[in-house]
C-alpha cells in the first residue's frame, strides 16, 4: 500500500476587528477593499472564505490558500478604513487558532 503525503492547501487567520463588525458580507468587502487598494482591482477577487465572525463582532476567522496569505495580511496591515482588521494568528491548522483568545 503506498501512502500520500498530506498537502495542506489552506491557511486559516484569526483577527480582532475595531470596531466590530457582526456581518460577513463587512468582513469580506473590507479584505476587498484592502486588496483592491494595495494590489490592484484584479487582487479583489482573491478567493478566501469568512469561516466565523464572533457574536460581539471583535473577531473573525478567514480560510484562504496558503500562498495568498502574505498579499492578505499585506493588505490588512496597511487598510486605514474601518473595521481596522488586525492579524492576531494563522496556521495552517484551524484548530491551533483556538489558544487565540476567547470566543472560538
Amino acid at each position: 500500500m503506498r501512502s500520500e503525503p498530506l498537502t495542506l492547501n489552506n491557511h486559516y487567520m484569526r483577527f480582532s476587528m475595531m470596531p466590530p463588525a457582526t456581518s460577513d458580507l463587512t468582513v469580506r468587502k473590507a479584505i476587498a477593499d484592502s486588496l483592491t487598494e494595495s494590489f490592484g482591482l484584479t487582487a479583489s477577487s482573491t478567493y478566501l472564505d469568512i469561516l466565523w465572525v464572533s457574536d460581539n463582532g471583535c473577531e473573525c476567522v478567514i480560510r484562504s490558500h496558503k500562498d495568498d496569505v502574505a498579499k492578505i495580511a499585506g493588505a490588512l496591515a496597511s487598510r486605514t478604513e474601518s473595521p481596522r482588521l488586525t492579524l492576531q494568528k494563522e496556521s495552517p491548522f484551524l484548530l491551533s487558532l483556538m489558544n487565540a483568545g476567547p470566543g472560538l
